[in-house]
Order: structure tokens, then sequence, then C-alpha cells
């Protein structure tokens, strides 16, 4: 606007330029906008927790999938199966070496050594999850050893987490081995 036309303007409407906020608008401009605020953090810290839950699952799942395809590795290899109890796995890997997939402490274990008896084990699993259940099942061969022998695996993973104690993941898998004769 020009200066000329800015002064008869004021002329027409003298309390235009003076005019402000009052308490009241300004009040509830205030409470609206705490308000959208508080809504929309609410609904930032609720995503990013949703968020680290589906990381740490993903994370449990994807090491258990790495503990299974290591077990089933060397199955696919070995000889001389046997169960002991539910939780251990006996059998000689290729090399001839004596080697024990076992559940302790909720982790599970590799134990290899020259024989059964000198084992030296090691924890395979991560820190984060906890095995529940670590279930071998060996499908016996037929009478004329015809067949390799099959074992399944059955694993239940625990997730720790901050607040939730009971999201727990399934994984089987069913491995045969090369070798003839259990």
């Amino acid at each position: 606007m020009k200066k000329n036309n800015r002064v008869k303007f004021q002329y027409l409407c003298p309390n235009f330029y003076k005019r402000g906020f009052t308490i009241v608008e300004l009040l509830i401009a205030m409470t609206l906008f705490v308000v959208f605020i508080g809504i929309s953090t609410g609904s930032f810290i609720r995503i990013l927790r949703t968020q680290r839950l589906i990381t740490s699952l993903m994370e449990a799942s994807s090491n258990a999938s790495l503990t299974l395809e290591q077990i089933s590795r060397e199955i696919r290899t070995g000889s001389e199966f046997n169960v002991i109890g539910e939780n251990e796995l006996r059998f000689l890997n290729t090399e001839g070496v004596a080697t024990i997939y076992r559940l302790k402490d909720k982790s599970i274990e590799k134990g290899a050594g020259s024989d059964f008896d000198n084992i030296v084990y090691k924890k395979i699993t991560a820190d984060n999850i906890k095995i529940n259940n670590f279930n071998i099942f060996i499908l016996e061969n037929d009478l004329d050893n015809r067949f390799q022998p099959r074992i399944t695996i059955g694993l239940s993973v625990a997730v720790d987490y901050e607040q939730i104690k009971n999201i727990t993941i399934n994984i089987q898998t069913t491995v045969s081995s090369r070798v003839l004769g259990i």
C-alpha cells in the first residue's frame, strides 16, 4: 500500500492497527497447541517402541535361523547320530570329530572334541535371546539301511524385550544326512 492509501484506511478503521490478541484467544491457541504436541509425542513414542520390538524379533528370528542352519549343515555330513534326552544331539561330523549340540542355561552350545569324553563347549546363540525348547527327533531307518537318517530339530525362542515377556518364535527343520546309517 502506498502511504496515501494507508492514511485513508486508518481514517476509515482507526482501531485496525492497534488491535492485538486477547488473553482468552492466546490461552485457547496455546491449549490447542499443547494438546496437538502431546498427541503427536505420544504417537511418536509408541512408534519408536514398536520399531524396537520388531527389530528385536527380527534379530531373534535371524539368530535362531542361523543356529539351525549351522546345526543342519553339520548334520548333513555327519554320522552315528544319538539323542540324549530331548535336548542333546551327539554325532560324528564329516572329519570324525565328536560333536554335541545341547541346550544349557537357555542357550545352545556346541561341543567338539576327539571323543565324547573330552568335549569343549562354546555358546552359539546370542545373549539377547533365550531358547526355551530344543527338541531333537531321529527318524529310524528301515531294516536294510537304504535311506539316510532324518533328524527333526525344533526351537522355541523367547525374546528379551523391555516390557513384553511372552513373545516366542517357534522354528522347526528336518535334515537328512547324506551318510547312510545312524
